[in-house]
């Protein structure tokens, strides 16, 4: 990552990721107390 420039990582299709996502989500905010949602984003210039 060099640039900064980021998109939405598309998660449709994994549903492991998405369920982790939502355990996280979950666990912050019960911390918290408040509701945490959070973004997945991908790198523009990643070359994986």
């Amino acid at each position: 990552m060099t640039n900064g420039l980021f998109k939405l990582a598309e998660l449709g299709e994994n549903n492991e990721a998405l369920e982790e996502i939502r355990q996280l989500e979950q666990k912050l905010t019960d911390q918290m107390g408040s509701t945490i949602s959070l973004i997945a984003y991908e790198s523009e210039d990643d070359n994986n």
